[in-house]
């Protein structure tokens, strides 16, 4: 899944499992309930739920194990697999060092979202008062 500098590309629920590696993890840009992340995806998943390890964002292009997760299909949506050869994964820590482009990359999408909410909150509150 690529996108462009000017839209992003969002998978349906359905695509997760398709996308999905069957032999090793794989890291991910997602939205895990709302929220746009760096995850990793496991292998390991039954029909009702997937297992992720979310990690949270500490400085720069560094981030650290946060927490594991079972999510149901429909609580996740992958936004893109990341190449694994952009990324530094020092498992022993929980340390991820992404690429300046996938920063780039992820910064782009979190502006995006930040202003789909902002619209969909100012329509929200036009609607209210009328």
């Amino acid at each position: 899944m690529r996108q462009s500098a000017s839209s992003i590309t969002f998978a349906t629920p359905s695509m997760l499992t398709q996308t999905h590696v069957e032999t090793d993890p794989r890291f991910a840009f997602a939205r895990v309930k709302g929220d746009i992340c760096l995850v990793q995806l496991h292998p390991i998943q039954s029909e009702t739920s997937l297992g992720i390890i979310v990690f949270r964002h500490e400085f720069v292009s560094i981030f650290r194990y946060s927490h594991d997760l079972r999510v149901s299909p429909e609580d996740i949506r992958v936004l893109e697999l990341l190449d694994e050869d952009r990324i530094r994964y020092e498992e022993d820590n929980g340390t991820v060092f992404l690429a300046k482009d996938l920063m780039a990359q992820l910064r782009r999408m979190l502006d995006a979202s930040s202003m789909i909410r902002m619209h969909r909150e100012r329509q929200g509150r036009r609607r209210r008062s009328n």
